[in-house]
């Protein structure tokens, strides 16, 4: 029966695809409907309501005979692993119609191979414009520099920025195999591009950019021509149209509509755009709808266990708390038991995570490898070294600092076990305390902490970075690299607990972040038709 209605859903999506640019009504070659979504991270049972988001808005489409994208700014998917990659990208092709992508830093997890592997024979197209490719080989043409659609008769162009921080946000050996621009390059590179489309008559053009929300309105001010940024890395909730918010005003003062959804398929957002005679958008509405799924889809299930096999049981989980809205800048009790099952596994005195590493929280019910490979799926390798009590607060404090500073979280707090700190939320540390395996904490001096105490730590080599998010992390002692993740600890350590069928994740409060006056940004809900020929912004 499933799969009598998975082939359904693949015939009832290709026909919808083939009506779609077959039809020959009449249609206003002014007006354009995108359909968006970003930084998945292939969380594909989380991915259940923006699949059939995706669907919805091809079968209206169709009904209305519209021009109309569908479009991901990225991070499809997180992790090497090609065959669980592959099957994100065909999803994306055969069940959501996707018809373009930004190129995310988790795009290129398995390097630039790993992206040309699941993109090779794919409808989908990968677009960036400020990435250096390696020439003459088998990975070359698989990011394009710009991309033309054509619907009903008009051109659309297409252009990609990849995140500059490129650097910091990927393993080191990745960077090897391609080399993303910096913001000046990045500008005129996008400049050049939108200047050769334009040559060619088409005055419509969205940027798919994996840069940031603050770093697209720098794009919108400093390009020109550019009419829609549907953007992704850094989670922001961009809900409804504000001017001088995400309506911004290009060099030449044109309107620039700026967008982005969160993430792990919590939103997806709609944008009804009209064009002026000239390609300047005229009026536009930008809808975000939050997705209704709250467990797992069978029917994603399914399809995943025939591409992917069964995967193994691990426990029961009975209670679960879910995962913050934004996991960078608070706690989490799955979070705080992987860094417990690292501490326990490599039997050192602290284990540190940096928050933003864990990508989702299973489920309650049967838990599976898969489960808890999805929710680490980086791969990173872990680490054992040796940590002064002074290096160790200084990179709490920074981590702190950095997280509560950036208006989306970036990088995130670290999660500890071996430890317990307070916090407020504008990045002062307020307390730390170093908690024994009995549970006896002795207090640490944030103000003066010793550079001759030292602790035995677990970490992975992303935050042991030199050059990365958290410099303070980078080993000052002799280091052994395992080879493997956090994922292969948490494994181990969950099956040899005795109430495995029984599991329960509930925060034990060993981080507290207190609140103050400030407040994250949550995006804005005014979902009006905004009337773009008013007078122009200053």
């Amino acid at each position: 029966m499933l799969q009598e209605f998975y082939v359904s859903m693949i015939n009832m999506n290709s026909y919808s695809i083939n009506a779609f640019k077959n039809a020959t009504k009449p249609v206003n070659p002014r007006k354009l409907s995108i359909y968006y979504y970003n930084d998945t991270h292939g969380n594909s049972d989380l991915m259940a309501g923006i699949v059939n988001g995706a669907k919805q808005f091809k079968k209206q489409s169709l009904e209305k005979d519209s021009v109309s994208f569908v479009l991901s700014a990225g991070d499809n998917y997180s992790g090497a692993d090609i065959k669980k990659n592959n099957f994100i990208v065909n999803l994306m092709q055969n069940i959501m119609g996707v018809d373009l992508s930004a190129v995310g830093n988790h795009e290129i997890d398995g390097g630039i191979k790993g992206l040309a592997d699941v993109a090779k024979n794919k409808k989908v197209q990968f677009v960036a414009t400020n990435v250096i490719l390696p020439q003459n080989t088998s990975t070359e043409g698989v990011i394009k520099k710009s991309v033309i659609k054509e619907q009903k008769g008009v051109k659309y162009g297409f252009v990609g920025a990849m995140p500059i921080d490129f650097m910091t946000c990927t393993k080191e050996e990745n960077l090897k195999d391609l080399t993303v621009m910096d913001f000046n390059q990045t500008i005129e590179a996008l400049q050049n591009e939108i200047n050769n489309l334009r040559a060619q008559g088409i005055n419509k053009i969205v940027l798919l950019s994996h840069s940031g929300y603050e770093k697209d309105k720098e794009y919108a001010k400093n390009l020109d021509g550019v009419d829609i940024i549907v953007g992704g890395h850094t989670h922001t909730v961009v809900d409804g149209t504000k001017e001088g918010e995400n309506i911004v005003r290009s060099k030449s003062g044109e309107p620039v509509l700026i967008v982005q959804a969160g993430e792990n398929g919590k939103y997806y957002g709609t944008i009804e755009a009209e064009f002026d005679e000239d390609g300047v958008l005229k009026a536009v509405e930008n809808v975000l709808t939050e997705s209704t799924n709250k467990n797992k889809s069978p029917i994603l299930e399914y399809i995943k266990e025939e591409n992917l096999g069964k995967s193994p049981k691990v426990g029961v989980i009975s209670e679960i708390e879910p995962l913050a809205k934004n996991r960078r800048i608070a706690t989490c009790a799955w979070t705080n038991a992987v860094a417990d099952s690292m501490r326990s596994e490599l039997n050192t005195q602290i284990a540190l995570i940096n928050a933003a590493n864990i990508r989702k929280v299973p489920q309650a019910g049967i838990l599976t490898e898969r489960d808890i490979q999805e929710s680490a799926p980086m791969k990173n390798k872990l680490m054992k070294t040796k940590i002064t009590q002074k290096q160790l607060t200084e990179a709490i404090k920074a981590a702190l600092k950095r997280t509560f500073e950036n208006k989306d979280g970036v990088p995130g707090i670290l999660i500890a076990s071996g430890l317990t700190y307070k916090a407020d939320d504008k990045g002062n540390l307020l307390e730390l305390n170093f908690v024994e395996n009995d549970g006896k904490k002795t207090p640490i001096d944030i103000n003066n902490p010793s550079e001759d105490v030292t602790y035995t730590l677990a970490y992975d080599n992303f935050v042991a970075k030199k050059d990365g998010e958290y410099p303070e992390l980078y080993p000052q002692f002799e280091t052994e690299q395992l080879d493997y993740d956090k994922d292969t600890t948490m494994i181990n350590y969950l099956k040899k607990l005795p109430d495995k069928e029984n599991l329960k994740f509930i925060d034990d409060k060993r981080i507290e972040i207190q609140k103050t006056s400030q407040q994250m940004p949550q995006g804005n809900n005014n979902r009006s038709f905004l009337d773009l020929t008013s007078p122009k912004a200053s």
